[in-house]
């Protein structure tokens, strides 16, 4: 027996070992086949593990959080007062925590100030997280209540990059904002907060700390219902499920409506969605599909068609080597042997892909995680490629391997072994037969690439046409400086007065042409929610009519400066930047839509901020968090000018109106997360910013401008997400196409070939060349015929099932001509004209060289 069990093993590894040797020579004879496998099944594999790495990204566990599962989060901010309501329901949560992100913060080391981005967090932030501290320690219960010392825990990540990694770090001190701060504790390796992917943090600092140290703190904001600025967080008890917390939360959210008096305590519908707040990216369950799904849809659909084109090609192969089949069979080799070396073959080419495929998709996430996002705060998605992927390339190169060597090693084994060795190297076929395995390969891969090619082409002509095409304002000569000296240690008085000075300072520059200072600038997520009005008196039927528009608050000069034209009245002047001011600049859009072409000059509107969106479905790091974007109350304006309509959304169809409004003193006090822009006008040629830095450094060096850039800049960036995705759906599509069309044919010359001598007798007996290029293209014909049809029916479930995801682009339809006419279109006239080199190459076959074959 322990002979058997070594011999036995012993033997197989011989034998495994020369059909590797056989399988790398044969391979090597035929290099072009070689290298065409290998390079479409790697970039097959390379798009398939790009597409689970993307996904894995996404939705990986938060590092060094125990129980990730059992984490939820309200999809929406809430108040503080809410949040303590929410934490008393310890039937639901065993722990619960709540944080404002993101909040950026000036840290001051080595004589300069660099804007951190960081979290101010309830006390319970770490332990709920089950999150433990590398060094020193977290915040307790003692933080609850406000006045005590300032403290701050550091992220590992800020520890080793600006501190050195020094190991005696607790309790020294940092200047954050101008105050001096204790460091109490270091955070763990690679741990970036509650949700790296949207608010990475490098300082936690109590939600409790002085509102001198926090300007989001301004205001008495812990006691406001209307600022609804926190994030909350909680650990389920064990058996509780979502959906029962989704209900307690919800009635308890309109119990504390209902008591406060809320004008939308009458509101239909829910007030609380959960979302699962274990993962990197908190992402709701009816999201959930897109994110594992679509891409792995992608990326598969993309394997699939190079696993096809791959194997039609082996399959001819085998056709070429039926007679040294057929002799090793007559020669006495078993058929389970022959066919274990033409699946080692195949396994050689799969792993030979998988190989470059890895190391592109590897290269090829690290570019996509480099792509900066058009945010104030630097959002990243770390989508490198991990042990996961590792795996999962493996277990598609030996699926991909198993399934491109079962079909033609089957096929070929199965030879009768007299007319293979009777008729020479290529069994010709006795009958035609048009419903073939490799005819049903390539219906295969026109389906799967007329699918392919839909659903790419659906996420990027909506992506294009959601792309909008700025107007309305001159981006040439145009610059953007960001300031903060709320955060660089100054008070609200002295901040106010540093930004008069500047701004009259720059205004001097002989190479500025005009400036100013604004909250809000062309093209950008502006972070606010916006504003409903009404105008008084005007009710449709019995109610007031409310409409909503965008908010902008902006500097006087901030029209002249943009090259944004007041149609009627005028822009903002200096008194109108008093706090008592009550003027406002309206878009066209508004006077077109609200007073439909009637002097609007002299107008009242009665303006209110409108309810704050959530901030995980939005886009990240932009949400005001200030109180006068979130507070309630409302205030009548009057309208004194009309500006043109600036298209500055993403969405070039989407043109809503705008309501402009007077930067003021309170602004400079209590900056967003942009800060306060200094934008101007420069003659061309001229070193603007660099300019402006010498004239702030002049009057404080210790002033840290950032985020510096051109317009055309701020409009690339802004763009660049979306380009980016549109030009990966296009590749996708295009790189399915030209696969399919060259499987397509590959088919029809293989066709050719086997049928050369029908084709010869056919032309010896009077057939005209037409009538053979016809026969070969309506073969052709019909394959894309009904792939296409296939095809279109995949396409079409796919597509109206991404429909209903947040990242479905709604401006193309499901349904749209471009999609449903002009892909199988497409697709069919390249696999037509794939067709047509072969088949004519066909009509040109000699009928004496054709019959001398026999």
């Amino acid at each position: 027996m322990l002979d058997i069990a070594l011999r036995v093993p012993a033997e197989h590894l011989a034998e495994l070992r020369q059909d590797i040797r056989y399988g790398l020579r044969v391979l090597a004879g035929s290099p072009g086949f070689t290298a065409v496998a290998l390079i479409s099944l790697s970039l097959g594999i390379c798009i398939a593990t790009c597409a689970y790495s993307e996904m894995n990204g996404m939705l990986r566990d938060l590092p060094g959080v125990g129980n990730p599962d059992q984490l939820v989060a309200l999809e929406t901010p809430s108040s503080y007062p809410a949040y303590r309501r929410y934490r008393e329901l310890n039937d639901l949560f065993s722990s619960t925590f709540a944080y404002v992100a993101p909040v950026p913060f000036g840290i001051s080391s080595d004589g300069r100030t660099e804007r951190i981005w960081g979290q101010l967090v309830t006390p319970s932030y770490f332990s709920t997280l089950g999150v433990h501290p590398a060094l020193g320690r977290f915040f307790d219960h003692t933080y609850e209540q406000p006045g005590g010392t300032p403290t701050v825990v550091i992220g590992d990540r800020f520890w080793r990059e600006h501190l050195g990694s020094d190991p005696a770090v607790i309790g020294k001190t940092l200047r954050i904002n101008g105050y001096p701060s204790a460091i109490i504790g270091v955070g763990p390796k690679e741990f970036l907060g509650a949700s790296p992917a949207l608010f990475a943090a490098d300082v936690w600092l109590p939600a409790t700390v002085d509102a001198r140290l926090a300007p989001e703190l301004a205001g008495n904001a812990l006691e406001r219902r209307d600022l609804t600025m926190f994030q909350v967080v909680g650990r389920l008890q064990p058996g509780v499920t979502e959906a029962a917390a989704e209900a307690e939360l919800d009635a308890v959210a309109q119990q504390l409506q209902q008591s406060y008096g809320d004008a939308a305590r009458d509101r239909k519908g829910r007030r609380i969605l959960l979302l699962s707040a274990g993962k990197v990216l908190p992402i709701r369950k009816q999201d959930m599909p897109f994110f594992r799904e679509f891409f792995l849809v992608i990326g598969g659909l993309v394997l699939l068609i190079a696993c096809a084109n791959v194997a039609n090609m082996m399959l001819a192969r085998a056709a070429d080597r039926r007679k040294e089949i057929a002799v090793r069979l007559a020669l006495g080799a078993g058929r389970a042997r022959l066919v274990r070396q033409l699946l080692t073959e195949s396994l050689l080419v799969a792993m030979g892909a998988a190989v470059p495929g890895f190391l592109l998709c590897v290269w090829s996430m690290h570019l996509l995680s480099q792509l900066r996002m058009p945010l104030p705060i630097p959002i990243t998605f770390d989508l490198s490629p991990d042990w996961h992927a590792l795996l999962f390339t493996l277990a598609v190169t030996m699926v991909t391997g198993i399934i491109l060597g079962l079909a033609p090693a089957f096929e070929t084994t199965r030879a009768d072994l007299t007319p293979a060795l009777k008729e020479g190297g290529n069994l010709q076929l006795r009958k035609h037969r048009r419903w073939s395995l490799r005819n049903a390969l390539v219906l295969c891969q026109m389906a799967v690439s007329l699918s392919l090619l839909l659903l790419t082409g659906y996420m990027g002509l909506g992506i294009q046409s959601t792309m909008g095409v700025q107007e309305g304002f001159n981006p040439r000569n145009l610059y953007l400086i960001s300031l903060d000296p709320v955060r660089d240690g100054y008070s609200a008085g002295r901040a106010t007065d540093f930004f008069q000075k500047v701004l009259d300072r720059v205004e001097r520059l002989p190479s500025v042409t005009a400036a100013c200072l604004t909250d809000t600038v062309p093209v950008a997520m502006d972070g606010n929610a916006g504003v409903v009005f009404s105008v008084p008196g005007a009710k449709t039927g019995n109610s007031q009519e409310v409409h909503w528009a965008r908010k902008h608050i902006v500097g006087r000069g901030y029209f002249e400066t943009a090259d944004i034209r007041i149609l009627t009245g005028r822009g903002f002047r200096k008194e109108d930047e008093a706090d008592g001011a009550t003027v406002v600049v309206v878009s066209e859009d508004l006077v077109r839509q609200v007073w439909r072409g009637e002097d609007p000059l002299g107008r009242l509107i009665e303006v209110e901020n409108a309810e704050a969106a959530g901030t995980f479905m939005a886009w990240p790091g932009t949400i005001d968090y200030r109180s006068g974007s979130l507070g309630k109350g409302r205030r009548v304006y009057e309208v004194v000018g009309v500006a043109k309509r600036v298209t500055e959304d993403v969405v070039a169809s989407k043109r809503p109106p705008a309501v402009y409004f007077p930067l003021h003193p309170a602004d400079y006090a209590q900056p967003s997360l942009r800060g306060v822009t200094l934008m101007l006008r420069a003659a061309p040629g001229v070193d603007a910013i660099a300019a402006v830095r010498r004239e702030i450094s002049a009057m404080d060096s210790s002033i840290t401008p950032f985020n510096a850039r051109s317009m055309t800049e701020q409009i690339a960036q802004f763009m660049s997400a979306l380009k980016g995705a549109s030009w990966t759906y296009g590749l996708i599509g295009v790189f399915g196409l030209v696969l399919a069309s060259v499987g397509v044919a590959g088919v029809t010359a293989y066709s050719v070939a086997q049928r050369g001598h029908e084709i010869g007798i056919r032309l010896a007996l009077g057939a005209q060349k037409r009538d053979v290029l016809g026969l070969v293209m309506k073969e052709g014909a019909v394959l894309v015929t009904v792939g296409t049809s296939i095809g279109l029916a995949f396409a079409w479930s796919g597509i109206h099932a991404i429909k209903g995801t947040f990242f479905s682009v709604t401006s193309v339809r499901g349904d749209d001509p471009v999609l449903l006419v002009g892909a199988p279109l497409l697709l069919a006239s390249l696999a037509m004209l794939a067709c047509y080199a072969p088949a004519r190459r066909s009509a040109h076959i000699d009928p004496v060289v054709a019959l001398r074959q026999e």
